[in-house]
């Protein structure tokens, strides 16, 4: 090969090699700066001011996004544990690096409502972000069951908000069921079951015009441990006259409340209501 034209190949050689070179380092520069930029931003959106809604114009559509997914997410939440929020309300207090937040939500569980007050502790190092439970009050729509109420007492004593909504989205679980069956039952079954305190209450009562005097009474108790155990705990109360009682040689009514509870073993809850109702 001639020498010049050799010489022509290797300046164009060096030449490629200093445009990849040139090129790999614009693209270095070019990460470095994009890096940069998004740290930038990130650092922007934790200052970010929601009265100055000019802001975050450009951004509207990934905020949007970002709010759906959000949403979607309250939502799935919402339909695994039963619980909701409709309202909300933050106080911030302090501007240290420990600062206090005052909340107020409303919200419910299946069909029980409630209202919580609370103080939030949150304390800044370097590692991450600590927060404590403060002054927890808890106001329940409902305080039929003795048991919850006792057993709220022992949250806001211990302002243990985790056990609160973890109890209480169990026993709103049972609560609503137990409401759901004692309906089924007194539209199923009119002309047998009573609800003199609604569906609401912890009892229903079955009586039968073939058979008067003789009334039986279903408790469906919902107990709470101080540890937030949710218990349900059916028993059967019997009512008979002592004239018939007479007739009775065979003590049925005096087995009645114990062949209830082996029922409700074997059957399930339901089941052993119906199965009461049609001997009736």
């Amino acid at each position: 090969m001639d020498k010049g034209l050799h010489q022509i190949y290797e300046d164009e050689i060096h030449s490629l090699q200093e445009e990849i070179r040139i090129l790999e380092q614009q693209s270095k520069d070019s990460q470095i700066y994009s890096e940069a930029f998004v740290k930038t931003m990130d650092m922007q959106r934790e200052k970010f001011n929601v009265q100055n809604p000019e802001s975050w114009k450009c951004s509207s559509t990934d905020l949007e996004a970002q709010l759906e997914q959000a949403e979607s997410q309250i939502a799935f939440l919402s339909q695994l544990t039963g619980i909701g929020f409709s309202h909300c309300t933050i106080t911030t207090v302090g501007k240290s690096n420990d600062k206090t937040k005052q909340y107020r939500l409303s919200g419910y569980s299946h069909s029980l409502h409630f209202e919580l007050e609370f103080e939030l502790i949150e304390i800044q190092t370097k590692e991450n972000v600590t927060a404590t439970v403060m002054e927890l009050n808890i106001i329940l729509e409902s305080s039929e069951c003795y048991d919850l109420s006792r057993f709220i007492s022992r949250a806001e004593e211990k302002k243990n908000l985790l056990l609160f909504f973890r109890t209480l989205s169990v026993f709103a679980k049972w609560y609503e069921f137990r409401q759901v069956t004692f309906r089924h039952f007194k539209e199923k079954y009119p002309e047998v079951v009573r609800l003199p305190e609604g569906s609401s209450a912890e009892y229903l009562v079955l009586k039968c015009s073939k058979l008067p005097g003789v009334e039986l009474k279903i408790f469906w108790k919902i107990l709470v441990s101080e540890e937030g155990v949710v218990s349900p705990v059916l028993d059967l109360l019997t009512k008979v006259p002592v004239e018939v009682l007479d007739f009775d040689t065979e003590k049925v009514v005096d087995s009645a409340p114990s062949s209830f509870r082996s029922l409700l073993r074997l059957f399930g809850i339901e089941v052993a209501i119906d199965c009461l109702i049609k001997l009736m």
